[in-house]
């Protein structure tokens, strides 16, 4: 069966059901269900047939998944651009920005858990919240799906330049997009295995990382609770509360890559509730992954305004407090991080562009090419398109400029499914359908993530948000005009909580 075949066609749905569910004149309700409901049931209850092969094993997709939020890529790539922003309070915003990742974790854990399909967050947006927040969920990913990519990419110039000075960034950036796109194409099986790889190469880079500021800590604690940033010359001057607020949309992106979990849920063996534990797992380590490192080599600077105004910050702490070799041995590990992250995230963006072909969000004819998968169940032509546009914007842009735009569309994205958290809690629809993976101290987690992601917006730049604002607007002008009129053949897989929940009693 072709991945463009769906199960039936459910009336439009344009906001959250709020009613009784009735299944064979009795009112349903989670206990009637199985116990243990495994991904392609819930894949099959949501309206999809398996078209992508279901080779992944819990630690495959963690793996996959901590790639993604790749720890080294995020450490050496954005942390720079954090204490820029913020300087010593960036280690602020990062403690800040854990407590809401965790919390949007939860939130992405059980939401996932009930709808394992490979678009991801657009996908449960668009089934608790409504398909026009669904479709602004999904250009809000598709806008990360070209700038996440290029914004890991273009990192490798600063650390490429070391080791071979005068080299061009963004060629450097664009070629490595280009390896990357075809190695994409491959089987899922294939990629898992080398990502494990290259993550154990990552591991050991961060390892030496935190270990070259330990062993010669020079900073007082005192950069933590009066903290400072650089000025020309590298001169330290004071900050205040809003500078910090600031920074945190930046470590969100820094820490985003868990729901990539979702992604990859249609490809995961055994019970839905994996697709949850593996999300939180993969978020879990990667967290510690990078706040121990940063925290310890900021710590460790000898030379804080240097630092802090430094484009390789932390691998000048390795060279100062252990060698000149061990930071190349350093910079070519974190240049095989950066390959990792990006051929992780080309990976994750690939499946969810999949999935809008199958979800019909486009002309016929486009939905049908992006929903095509290889004789390796790899979505080959989604995959391409990817890393093409990936590979474009390498050569047109600056990293700090993708980083902090794309930090706005991650926080966007987190707010809806903060929202949806809650809307999947408090509607009698919603509260029927069965949770493999429950987050705990409910309501506390979409609460905090949405005072956070609240506040983290309000410090963001105006010109970031005017950006933002217009990606919004298109969308809901293309929704209206062009699907919503075509809601019978267009957009219209999202099956109703009805549906979804006889479809599971049929198992």
């Amino acid at each position: 069966m072709s991945s463009q075949q769906q199960i039936g066609t459910q009336p439009e749905r344009d906001v959250a059901v709020d009613r009784p569910l009735e299944l064979s004149g009795q009112t349903a309700t989670p206990t009637a269900l199985p116990r243990a409901v495994s991904g392609e049931e819930e894949l099959h209850a949501a309206g999809y047939e398996q078209a992508l092969m279901r080779s992944l094993s819990v630690p495959d997709v963690v793996a996959l998944s901590v790639s993604d939020i790749t720890p080294m890529a995020s450490l050496l790539v954005i942390a720079p651009a954090v204490l820029v922003i913020a300087g010593t309070g960036g280690l602020l915003a990062y403690i800040i920005g854990c407590v809401i990742a965790v919390c949007v974790a939860t939130c992405m854990a059980e939401l996932g858990s009930m709808y394992p399909v490979a678009g991801g967050l657009y996908s449960i947006v668009g089934r608790v919240l409504g398909r026009p927040l669904g479709f602004i969920g999904l250009v809000d990913y598709l806008g990360q799906a070209v700038f996440l990519p290029a914004a890991i990419a273009l990192g490798i110039g600063a650390y490429l330049s070391s080791l071979i000075p005068g080299i061009n960034i963004n060629i450097a950036a664009a070629v490595m997009m280009v390896i990357i796109t075809a190695i994409g194409c491959f089987g899922i099986s294939f990629n898992a295995r080398l990502i494990f790889v290259f993550l154990g190469i990552e591991m050991t880079v961060l390892a030496i990382i935190a270990v070259a500021g330990l062993v010669n800590l020079h900073q007082p604690l005192s950069i933590l609770t009066h903290p400072v940033m650089a000025g020309h010359g590298g001169t330290l001057s004071s900050i205040g509360a809003g500078t910090v607020i600031a920074a945190v949309a930046t470590t969100l992106f820094s820490f985003n890559g868990y729901d990539s979990a979702i992604n990859f849920s249609e490809e995961t063996r055994g019970s839905a509730r994996n697709v949850g534990v593996a999300l939180m797992w993969a978020a879990g380590i990667a967290m510690a992954a990078e706040l121990v490192p940063v925290f310890l080599a900021t710590f460790g600077a000898p030379d804080l305004g240097h630092f802090l105004s430094s484009s390789t910050p932390l691998t000048d702490v390795i060279k100062t407090n252990l060698n000149g070799t061990l930071k190349d041995i350093v910079i070519a590990g974190a240049l095989v991080a950066i390959f990792n992250a990006v051929l992780a995230i080309t990976l994750q963006f690939g499946r969810i562009l999949f999935a809008s072909g199958r979800d019909r969000a486009w002309p016929t004819p486009i939905s049908n090419a992006l929903s095509r998968v290889n004789q390796r169940g790899a979505p080959w032509i989604s995959t391409l398109i990817v890393g093409t546009l990936a590979t474009a914007l390498c050569f047109y842009s600056s990293l700090v400029t993708v980083v902090t735009f794309t930090s706005v569309l991650v926080v966007v994205l987190y707010a809806l499914i903060a929202a949806s958290a809650i809307v999947s809690r408090v509607s009698a629809a919603q509260r029927a359908l069965p949770r493999p993976f429950r987050m705990a101290l409910w309501p506390v987690a979409p609460v905090v993530a949405l005072a956070g992601v609240g506040i983290a917006l309000s410090q963001q730049k105006a010109s970031d948000l005017f950006i933002t604002a217009a990606i919004i607007v298109g969308a809901l002008l293309y929704y209206v005009l062009y699907l919503r009129p075509r809601r019978a053949t267009h957009w219209n897989t999202f099956s109703d909580p009805e549906t979804e929940l006889a479809r599971l009693g049929e198992h």
